[in-house]
């Protein structure tokens, strides 16, 4: 009988998951809940921000198009959450069952010994079992035997006692999982609505526009154009400023101990930089590529574009000196800021709080964005390298923060 006890209560050690480990998982996926939860509350302000102006511009659909993807990894967000949840009910079952078994047969056992004291209730039973002995050794290990039956007697009380408690915690254990899987199927049915929603809205913005192609496509040589300009402009300003500190008529760039050290610094924090607005989605991406919309058309970035609330503070990214400010028609004011061998470039600001040669901080405010005409900002971000030979630009979606 004590085997069958230790083989249920091995069985019930073996089948309790690794709570850590599984609680660990458990809240990665709450902290990444709440992660696309923010965001979807930022696309869902930047829409209605856009709604709020008659014309219909790219950027509206670009922002759907980031709240469907969004939700998309939400959903499966949701269905990981509730594999989980399934899992841990299997288990808390499997432990519950288990724990019964074990209550059934540390009963079953208290019962025989019930009998047995019963029978043999008499006080000198005891008396003539002990003297019975033909040794002392014997009746000595008799008398022992007496008390640890009743020592045993009482921990088997103690046992199904325990077993008991155990057993009322994981049945409220497993009525909290299932209160949770029957909440998360509710909201994820909701997320499935909102997100079907979006796919409608996605349809008719993206139809619309199709309408007026041809709007479509000089708003992209519009803005390929600005994007070229802000170049021609940031590569003339870095020359110029090569030239100052070369005392050559040729430029010619080389950095101090001091500018090899902040290159250094700014380089180890690639992909952990923040970003130059508190808030925002990347509606524009880098590189010469294919406009989804319209094939003839091709567009050209030599940074990107992050749509944010209208009005918004724009803020250094790293710690830096302001190298240039300037005037771009239809881009705004431009603010590059320096730091070794790398340029950030902020364009697209109505306003400008920095000035020529100061020492900027990460996360520095440093001015104000232009609010475009659908009643929301757009910042305009670049990285540039720098080295002896030529000038390139790098992108920066792998250079800030996920």
């Amino acid at each position: 009988m004590k085997y069958k006890i230790i083989h249920i209560l091995i069985f019930a050690f073996f089948i309790i998951p690794h709570n850590g480990f599984s609680q660990k998982k458990s809240d990665l996926l709450k902290k990444q809940e709440q992660a696309l939860l923010r965001k979807i509350e930022n696309t869902k302000l930047l829409i209605r921000q856009t709604k709020n102006s008659e014309k219909l511009t790219m950027t509206e659909l670009g922002i759907i198009n980031r709240q469907i993807s969004y939700r998309e990894k939400l959903i499966r967000n949701y269905n990981f959450q509730l594999t989980r949840l399934d899992a841990n009910i299997t288990s808390i079952n499997r432990q519950i069952n288990a724990l019964e078994n074990t209550e059934k047969v540390l009963k079953e056992e208290y019962k025989k010994m019930l009998i047995y004291a019963f029978k043999n209730r008499d006080p000198n039973y005891k008396f003539l079992y002990i003297i019975s002995a033909s040794t002392f050794t014997e009746a000595f290990h008799r008398m022992k035997y007496i008390q640890h039956y009743a020592d045993y007697r009482a921990k088997q009380v103690e046992r199904i006692q325990k077993t008991q408690q155990e057993l009322i915690y994981k049945k409220k254990e497993l009525d909290n999982e299932n209160h949770k899987k029957q909440n998360l199927i509710v909201t994820k049915k909701d997320e499935k609505s909102s997100y079907l929603n979006d796919k409608i809205s996605q349809t008719e913005t993206l139809n619309a526009l199709k309408e007026d192609e041809q709007t479509l496509i000089d708003k992209l040589k519009e803005d390929n154009t600005k994007r070229r300009e802000i170049s021609k402009a940031i590569r003339s300003a870095i020359e110029k400023e090569l030239k100052k500190t070369s005392n050559k008529k040729e430029s010619r760039f080389s950095l101090t101990p001091e500018g090899v050290a902040i290159s250094k610094k700014f380089s180890a924090n690639k992909g952990q930089l923040n970003w130059p607005v508190e808030r925002g989605e990347i509606t524009g991406s880098y590189g010469k590529h294919q406009h989804h919309l319209v094939s003839t058309a091709t567009i050209d970035n030599n940074g990107i574009d992050i749509t944010t609330i209208k009005n918004s503070s724009v803020r250094s990214v790293f710690n830096g000196k302001v190298t240039s400010v300037l005037i771009i028609p239809g881009a705004g004011k431009v603010v590059m800021i320096s730091h070794g061998e790398y340029r950030t470039i902020y364009a697209n600001l109505q306003e400008v709080i920095v000035k020529k040669g100061e020492m900027v901080f990460e996360k520095q405010t440093i001015g104000k964005l232009l609010e475009k005409d659908n009643g929301i900002s757009e910042s305009h971000f670049e990285i540039w390298k720098i080295s002896s030979s030529a000038m390139n630009t790098v992108n920066p979606s792998i250079w800030l923060k996920k």
